[in-house]
């Protein structure tokens, strides 16, 4: 199982399309893709700054979090509805199923992030702190999937390293903060490429492709 998480900064490229008709194409029921809240969760925040001007009606962190979870919900249905062959998942039993149909999946994180009793705890912090990165990576853990593979919008990538140290990519603000409680995790290999790096999967999704942007 791969875990792709497309940030919210994709949404404003023209790659963003391609992404997704490759997991459709390629991703038979391997392939699950994490979407960024992008500009739903840019609301969320927005919101957030509002009500913190005014004398009652503040949103805390923890609301504003499982906001934001919603929110990547929303960008999984627009995913959905930009390319359909891609399907809508929530947990593991969706994602097996739809597994065995050959489709390429999209997750709504909301049921398995904000239901503790049914899911377990994430053990991620409820704040600002976690985002769709450390949501992916925690996603794959419980997969228990092969490749963690984070596709961002910063130009820095774009002068590729055959490796990266988390810290590294902490400081530069290019992942969240919250990784540091899931990774380096020994399930599975993470990985941070540029969103222009579709091209390398246009003959298939496969290992033998990656070769930068190893997260140790």
């Amino acid at each position: 199982m791969w875990v792709i998480k497309l940030g919210g900064s994709v949404t404003r490229h023209d790659s963003l399309l391609k992404w997704l008709q490759l997991v459709a194409r390629w991703g038979d029921g391997k392939v699950i893709i994490v979407p960024g809240g992008g500009v739903y969760a840019d609301a969320v925040r927005e919101f957030q700054k509002i009500r913190a001007h005014l004398p009652d009606g503040h949103l805390s962190d923890t609301q504003a979090h499982a906001l934001a979870i919603y929110a990547m919900d929303q960008m999984a249905r627009s995913f959905v509805a930009m390319e359909p062959a891609l399907t809508l998942v929530r947990n593991p039993l969706e994602i097996a199923e739809r597994g065995w149909q050959h489709r390429g999946l999209v997750w709504l994180p909301s049921e398995m992030t904000l239901n503790p009793v049914l899911w377990g705890e994430t053990t991620l912090p409820e704040s600002w702190e976690t985002t769709s990165d450390s949501l992916a990576a925690w996603l794959a853990s419980q997969l228990e999937a092969s490749q963690l593979l984070l596709v961002k919008s910063d130009d820095r990538l774009l002068e590729e390293q055959p490796a990266y140290r988390l810290a590294e990519l902490q400081a530069m603000n290019i992942v969240d903060a919250g990784l540091s409680k899931i990774l380096p995790q020994p399930g599975f290999k993470s990985w941070v490429v540029h969103e222009r790096r579709y091209t390398r999967f246009q003959d298939g999704l496969d290992e033998q492709t990656l070769t930068a942007g190893l997260i140790g």
